[in-house]
């Protein structure tokens, strides 16, 4: 079923590369369909590419202790150029597959009965250094940004090119493992091995993206050279600031554009289109492309492919609004996630909750001694602010939360019921806010005992 089979190993500078022939690679074959490929080395990010068939097939990897991950496709990558020359050639390429720890020994792939593969060839992306937050390119107008030396960026290995961003565009990387990241280091370490793997790959001389948005809100900086950087990532890409979602936003796996990745993508392109006087909501020449199109688009926009996915491509036209509004000074949003709070009592830190805002939360057992979270908003424009809380749901929160504001000196307070509607901002009226930082909005662990508190994260719109 399978010919001949290449496998490079990547550390840094070092490879290394072992040959399997056909016949060989029947010594590999677990079950039926199912192979078992050991690395040559540790390793914690795997990518494919392929002559043939391999639609449906799937890979799980092993650890050390033969701990087994999910299940993931294999799946085509879908960022583009015209000038690709990477190991890769013509050849079809997947998204990467991650491991939740570096220690990751080798994989099992299981194929699709009758897939017909002329070649497969495996990049074992090895363990990558300690990495820990580093500068924000924030600024007034800018959100945070992390930028490259922040995730150990490899040197670029071109000199960088630049067009005046007139588009931007969304992507998804296609990487279902990458959505499932609980933590800052897990998906700066993500992104460090799509730049690996770009570069090997495709052959490229840096990443692709200009900028990468993972699960929990977290904007990395992409391509080198700074702003208006012409990256890779479309085809075209002059006049065009690409822009990836981290994860999978299609069939199977159906991921969805969460809150925080939505308000990320809103942050950043409000402020790149405020920069250039780009209108979110209308459409223009597209140099790199040679024609006309929508400047806030789609990667399926401009070529032939799913990309950034049925689910993350739904949003744009509320994106589209939600970028406008925040130009115009409407829809002005200030988020605080649990972090930025401040806390009283005990307070336990949780992550396992798949629809939490941001990397974590906090949770609070009700009915025991007083505990507190507290946010102080900085209002820089006094207005009507509309309130929202995010929790995550479950059967063992609290159904009759405590919810105060205290405005001017006066508390105001109202019960909301934490097992329901989770995973989302749970609107709890307008207020009329002062331009001040002393105002103070929080929820308590006041209640019957047997439940738990949640304080995940806190918006203000200005309407």
């Amino acid at each position: 079923m399978l010919l001949p089979l290449l496998v490079f190993a990547f550390a840094q500078v070092e490879s290394a590369q072992e040959s399997f022939s056909g016949e060989q690679l029947e010594s590999h074959r677990v079950e039926v369909s199912s192979y078992l490929f050991t690395a040559p080395g540790p390793f914690r990010s795997v990518g494919f590419w392929w002559e043939g068939d391999l639609e449906g097939a799937e890979v799980a990897l092993f650890g050390v202790n033969g701990e087994l991950s999910p299940w993931w496709p294999v799946e085509l990558a879908h960022d583009l150029n015209l000038d690709d020359g990477g190991l890769a050639g013509s050849s079809q390429v997947s998204a990467l597959v991650h491991g939740r720890v570096a220690q990751q020994t080798g994989l099992l792939l299981r194929l699709a009965p009758g897939q017909l593969v002329q070649q497969f060839s495996i990049l074992w992306i090895s363990t990558l250094p300690a990495i820990q937050p580093g500068t924000s390119l924030a600024s007034t107008a800018k959100p945070a940004v992390f930028d490259r030396a922040s995730w150990g960026a490899n040197p670029a290995v071109c000199n960088p090119t630049f067009c005046t961003t007139t588009h931007v565009a969304m992507h998804h990387t296609a990487s279902a493992s990458e959505y499932t990241s609980q933590s800052w280091a897990e998906c700066a370490a993500n992104v460090k091995a799509s730049q690996v793997y770009h570069m090997v790959t495709r052959g490229w001389c840096d990443i692709g993206y200009n900028y990468l948005i993972c699960p929990h809100g977290d904007i990395f900086e992409g391509r080198g050279g700074g702003d208006d950087v012409r990256g890779a990532h479309d085809g075209y890409n002059c006049g065009s600031m690409g822009v990836s979602m981290m994860g999978y936003f299609h069939s199977p796996y159906n991921q969805i554009l969460n809150a925080a990745m939505q308000d990320a993508f809103v942050d950043l392109a409000a402020w790149k289109c405020d920069q250039q006087n780009i209108d979110p909501l209308g459409s223009s020449w597209y140099a790199g492309f040679g024609g006309v199109k929508e400047n806030l688009y789609g990667h399926r926009d401009v070529s032939a492919t799913a990309c950034p996915g049925d689910l993350a491509y739904a949003e744009l036209p509320q994106l589209r609004q939600r970028v406008e509004q925040k130009i115009q000074g409407g829809g002005m949003e200030i988020i605080l996630d649990n972090h930025l709070a401040s806390f009283t009592g005990v307070w336990n830190t949780g992550s396992s909750s798949v629809d939490k805002y941001g990397a974590d939360y906090r949770w609070a057992s009700s009915g025991t001694a007083t505990a507190r979270a507290l946010w102080n908003p900085m209002i820089t424009q006094a207005g009507n602010y509309q309130i929202a809380l995010w929790w995550p749901q479950g059967s063992n929160r609290n159904p009759s939360t405590q919810v105060g504001l205290l405005l001017n000196g006066q508390l105001f307070t109202i019960t909301v019921n934490q097992q329901l509607q989770g995973g989302q901002w749970n609107v709890l009226g307008t207020v009329a806010l002062p331009a001040s930082a002393n105002t103070t909005i929080g929820l308590t662990n006041q209640g019957a005992l047997g439940w738990v508190v949640m304080a995940d994260a806190l918006r203000l719109v200005l309407q």
